[in-house]
């Protein structure tokens, strides 16, 4: 995994980092729906159809339907990828606070299976929006706090470091294919 990527998609805000890393997924897909069909001998116009503004790959949702579709992607990827599209959703289309200390996201994080792997090997001290509430919640510090304290959210990091194990199990999915 590519530490630069980590540290990038660390330092964007919580709804900077779920919409970076969205694109980058969403690129990588869109990289190997062009490079197969490159391959495949169509066209650079008929390549660049397939994601125009009505091309059947214009959108994420679409990109992740045709590569699992083609067998670009298995099934696990393509769960995760849905998964993923789904709290980009959450985040992109609303205007109100929304980070990865919320409970309904650190639950979404939870069921990606690329994030249940890069969990495994976390290290680094933990802060989550759990924990046991007595009386009314107390004011979360904000992100800059907690880092300057030495503290991560736990959901934030398992979620780049997600990204970027997606993103190369997707690019290494063919070649494992092809050589069995």
């Amino acid at each position: 995994m590519n530490q630069k990527y980590t540290a990038d998609l660390m330092d964007e805000s919580d709804r900077g980092a779920v919409l970076v890393g969205a694109a980058i997924l969403e690129d990588t897909l869109r990289d190997l729906i062009s490079s197969t069909s490159t391959e495949n001998g169509l066209s650079a116009k008929s390549v660049a159809d397939l994601f125009s503004m009505n091309g059947p790959a214009s959108t994420f949702s679409a990109k992740t339907l045709v590569c699992y579709a083609f067998g670009l992607i298995s099934k696990d990827l393509y769960d995760d990828l849905n998964r993923i599209r789904k709290i980009r959703n959450k985040f992109a289309h609303t205007s109100e606070k929304i980070d990865f200390l919320m409970p309904e996201i650190e639950d979404l994080v939870a069921e990606i299976q690329c994030c249940i792997e890069v969990s495994k090997n976390f290290e680094g001290e933990m802060f989550k929006g759990r924990g046991k509430i007595v009386g009314p919640p107390a004011p979360r510090p904000p992100d800059w706090e907690l880092r300057s304290k030495g503290f991560v959210k736990y959901t934030k990091s398992i979620f780049c470091l997600g990204i970027l194990q997606l993103q190369y199990e997707i690019l290494n999915y063919r070649a494992r294919k092809i050589l069995g």
